[in-house]
């Protein structure tokens, strides 16, 4: 085994695979290690993305298990909006055939990957990076020049690098039915389901339907609550459901790069901040670190000087999708469920799903954030419910 490379990744999700796509495409000796024995196994993901990354990456779409076009969105009262949006924009994928697809394009192209291989410690040096890691049973030593981290929710590795840590982590629960309990994506508000966030129930084209909620809160409690809403006989089935949980980052860490070392995707804390997708932040952020790497090899100078770069490139293209989103959320998540049934009630009258449904993009939420708040009817329901959850914390 080769234990000397340009770059090494830690990390083989979305943002790893990617990042390793793009530095071997650029001619670097790429290495990646991946806790997981197989890539993409046991991921909790929603899975819906839009048909843009599959143009915009050029990635195969064999992965797809779903089309989405109209979805109900259902209230703690449970009335709802229908919307249909012109276009079949977005997809569902299956996350574990999604990854593989990754790791062979990445293979394809040159990169090393290393599964069942824990990164145990990481020493930057002045001329380049020593990393310890687990392969098997048996402890190796790797250097490189540069290290790369997209290990996603797990963080025990950033502080000795000098970064960050997300705002918080929510948590994610994700179960797949073998039967249709839905004919359309319905996403589910309440406290039922999820404080703060959202539950979601997605057909497949296989027959199955993608049960998941996003949660400040109980997330067991939330998801058997929402599938009992959806009539699904809990109490009969209860020993055949296999549960998968994870966090999910929420809100950008303090620094995501230094000497020889950036953080791209989750482990950066990129991710939606609406709606807590992951993978085209993750991609993205791979292609912005990739030039900026390629910047430091031909400068020779891997120093924050230059690595700074990538986060102001990110912080460009991304920083106010994030930032709305948190602020949005900040008001959102105070909301109870009279002030949620409400604006519900606002959003059909100010028009908002039909700006979406003419300017709204899947994955750039920021315009239709800022449309949100300076809706008079939404922002009355938004600060209401605020100015009501202080007083009665105050009491």
């Amino acid at each position: 085994m080769n234990n000397d490379f340009d770059i090494i990744i830690v990390g083989g999700g979305p943002s790893g695979l990617s990042a390793a796509s793009f530095l071997s495409d650029k001619g670097y000796n790429v290495a990646l290690f991946d806790s997981s024995k197989v890539i993409g196994e046991d991921v909790v993901c929603s899975g819906v993305i839009s048909n843009d990354i599959f143009t915009r990456y050029d990635l195969p779409k064999s992965s797809i298990v779903a089309k989405l076009q109209d979805v109900e969105l259902v209230s703690p009262c449970g009335s709802y909006i229908e919307y249909s949006h012109p276009q079949q924009s977005v997809s569902v994928v299956d996350r574990h055939k999604f990854d593989y697809e990754l790791f062979n394009i990445a293979s394809k192209k040159g990169a090393s990957i290393f599964c069942g291989s824990i990164v145990r410690s990481i020493n930057i040096n002045e001329q380049h990076v020593d990393i310890e890691v687990l392969v098997g049973e048996e402890i190796k030593n790797f250097k490189s020049k540069i290290v790369v981290l997209a290990t996603g929710v797990r963080f025990n590795l950033h502080s000795k690098l000098g970064f960050g840590r997300p705002k918080k982590i929510i948590k994610a629960i994700q179960v797949e039915i073998n039967e249709i309990l839905n004919d359309k994506l319905k996403l589910f508000w309440g406290s039922k389901y999820s404080d703060g966030f959202f539950g979601w129930s997605i057909p497949l084209d296989d027959g199955r339907t993608r049960v998941g909620v996003m949660t400040e809160g109980n997330s067991k409690e939330g998801i058997n609550n929402l599938l009992c809403e959806l009539n699904y006989d809990l109490e009969k089935n209860n020993r055949c459901i296999n549960y998968k949980q994870r966090g999910i980052s929420f809100g950008s860490i303090s620094k995501s790069y230094s000497k020889r070392a950036i953080a791209i995707g989750e482990s950066a804390g990129l991710v939606k901040t609406t709606t807590g997708g992951g993978i085209f932040y993750g991609i993205l952020s791979a292609e912005i670190a990739s030039d900026v790497i390629d910047k430091c090899f031909s400068t020779n100078d891997f120093s924050d000087n230059t690595l700074c770069e990538y986060e102001s490139g990110w912080k460009k293209v991304i920083g106010n999708e994030i930032k709305y989103g948190q602020y949005f959320h900040n008001f959102f998540s105070k909301l109870s469920d009279d002030s949620i049934d409400e604006l519900f009630e606002a959003v059909g009258k100010d028009g908002i799903l039909d700006y979406i449904s003419r300017r709204g993009n899947f994955d750039w939420h920021s315009s239709a954030v800022v449309k949100i708040l300076r809706s008079p009817n939404i922002r009355r329901v938004l600060l209401n419910g605020f100015m009501s959850t202080k007083l009665r914390l105050a009491i």
